[in-house]
């Protein structure tokens, strides 16, 4: 009978140095610097076979998440009004009573909430289903889903929490 022995991996001393020295770097200044000796190194022929490579998505994967903002708290929406919330910014979603999101047009607004609205200017489109919901989204699950007017959405201010999310495009 033959035995299969399975032999450690090798890797090169330069890539589990420069491995290490990524890994704990915390700024993009001392990631270039890492770059640049990762360059050197393959110049010299130091690396084995895909370990640049390994190497390279290691540092752009260091780079995303250096990139990514500290979350700051989520504003206390205990008052009626508009909270608007940026989460590129670092900014978390407060716990509002209803949702809304600004229409393709600009005309009016598309509105969840848990509650049951009735009034001019406020059209109910469906109930939100789990099973047409992202993983995200689930919580969702069983709310109303209006159309709003601009007006009606000023009038919804003065008397609820709305949250909106406002991106960086």
């Amino acid at each position: 009978m033959a035995k299969i022995i399975q032999f450690p991996a090798k890797s090169s001393n330069a890539y589990t140095n420069l491995e290490q020295l990524i890994a704990v770097s915390d700024s993009t200044a001392s990631l270039e610097q890492y770059f640049e000796v990762m360059a050197v190194c393959d110049e010299a022929g130091y690396f084995l076979p895909g370990e640049i490579e390994k190497l390279t998505e290691q540092v752009r994967q260091k780079r995303l998440d250096l990139a990514k903002p500290e979350l700051k708290p989520a504003v206390n929406a205990d008052t009626p009004g508009l909270y608007m919330y940026c989460p590129e910014m670092g900014e978390q979603k407060p716990q509002c009573q209803i949702e809304a999101a600004r229409s393709y047009y600009g005309r009016h607004y598309h509105i969840s909430t848990p509650l049951e609205l009735k009034g001019r200017g406020i059209t109910f489109d469906r109930v939100l289903e789990a099973k047409s919901l992202t993983e995200r989204y689930q919580y969702k699950a069983g709310w109303n889903e209006y159309t709003v007017t601009e007006r009606a959405f000023d009038m919804l201010q003065q008397k609820y929490s709305i949250s909106q999310e406002s991106l960086l495009d």
